[in-house]
């Protein structure tokens, strides 16, 4: 997995709930076995700057970040941005939602996806999702 050193994890962040934010800490553990640098919406939700430096903040991890894990169980507007300049930069995309979400279509046919993992528990995901990044 050492061609994927930068790696974030996208979500919504404004309507997040409990359980979002787990599968954000849960991720986070589990990339973090294989990577030393994961941007995460829990960064996110510390970082204190202006919306403009938030904006530029995200913008410039991307232009690091060499695989994005996108949670999309909740829609969220800011992360289509952060996936359009995903798909700008070439960047490839994993994208995990819970079970009976609707992913766009336009998301699905952007070319960068690599992956939809549907799951029902945390479990799964901690089960799962490695094997996921190892096949890519």
């Amino acid at each position: 997995m050492s061609k994927f050193e930068n790696i974030m994890i996208t979500g919504t962040i404004t309507t997040a709930k409990e359980d979002s934010l787990k599968i954000y800490e849960i991720l986070s553990a589990e990339l973090s076995k294989y990577t030393n640098k994961i941007y995460s919406p829990l960064d996110t939700i510390k970082f204190k700057g202006t919306n403009e430096e938030m904006y530029k903040r995200v913008m410039t991890l991307l232009k690091e970040t060499d695989l994005v894990i996108a949670e999309m169980s909740s829609p969220s507007t800011g992360q289509g941005m952060e996936l359009q300049e995903a798909v700008r930069l070439d960047i490839p995309i994993i994208i995990i939602a819970k079970k009976g979400s609707r992913i766009s279509s336009t998301v699905l046919g952007c070319g960068k996806i690599k992956e939809v993992f549907f799951y029902d528990s945390i479990d799964e995901i901690k089960d799962n999702f490695v094997d996921i990044i190892k096949k890519l």
